[in-house]
């Protein structure tokens, strides 16, 4: 029991130790998730994966301010 305790606590510390990856504006990026998939013929489960690829960017974008409509235009009545 002791030992179970002991591996817990070293394995919080190693990973709370681990430095975060964080990537600057347009660094391009890769995930692949790699899954079991079941088939029809030998050997029935096979790995299949994924990959994800994106360019890092700022959450939020700028809009252009909308263009207001000069008070000479006349704009038609609703029906």
């Amino acid at each position: 029991m002791q030992f179970k305790g002991a591996f817990l606590i070293v394995a919080a510390v190693l990973a709370s130790s681990t430095p975060a990856v964080f990537a600057k504006e347009g660094d391009v990026l890769r995930a692949t998730r790699v899954f079991h998939t079941i088939i029809r013929q030998s050997p029935f489960l096979v790995e299949s994966s994924t990959t994800v690829t994106w360019t890092e960017g700022p959450s939020v974008t700028d809009t252009a301010t909308p263009t207001p409509i000069p008070s000479t235009v006349q704009l038609a009545p609703r029906a």
